[in-house]
């Protein structure tokens, strides 16, 4: 009766080198994206800075051009979910936070419905409609979880960016 295969055995058999490297850059990357994007929010004494790690995250993808096409579309919903938010609180001045989130869910869901890639749309105006301190405006708050956001998309594009180009240039 043979042993069975040890663990190492397994793995090296069953993933190719380059593999290998891609998954320990893809852990060091969006570990890099995180920390760096909190530290900095941090430093930038931005109000939470936990969306600056989180939207690191977010654009994090294995490869490249996946990372870009995240980055694009976490941008664009952004945008949207911040634009319905300010929408929906200039409209609904006197309406309560269940009301005004009722709508901007609604507007934004009919948008992530038609166009899949926008679904962030959905937790941004969530999130800048919660988000809005005692004594703060909606508008303070709206431009300040949209600096928190593209601070993390920029930093986890670029590390990205820059680890691919480290570590998988093509030579010609």
């Amino acid at each position: 009766m043979t042993p069975p295969p040890l663990l190492r055995d397994w793995v090296t058999a069953h993933v190719s080198r380059e593999e290998t490297v891609r998954t320990i850059a893809f852990v060091a990357r969006c570990t890099g994206a995180a920390v760096l994007a909190l530290s900095i929010a941090d430093r930038l004494h931005l109000d939470h800075p936990v969306w600056a790690s989180v939207s690191a995250l977010v654009v994090s993808q294995d490869r490249l051009g996946d990372t870009h096409r995240s980055l694009t579309w976490r941008i664009v919903a952004t945008l949207v979910g911040v634009a319905v938010a300010l929408l929906v609180a200039f409209a609904m001045p006197d309406a309560g936070a269940v009301a005004m989130l009722a709508v901007a869910v609604g507007v934004t869901a009919a948008i992530a419905r038609i166009r899949t890639e926008l679904r962030v749309c959905m937790w941004t105006s969530v999130i800048v409609l919660l988000t809005v301190p005692p004594g703060g405006t909606i508008l303070t708050a709206a431009l300040a979880r949209a600096q928190e956001v593209m601070l993390g998309v920029a930093i986890g594009a670029i590390l990205h960016w820059g680890f691919e180009r480290l570590l998988f240039r093509r030579t010609g």
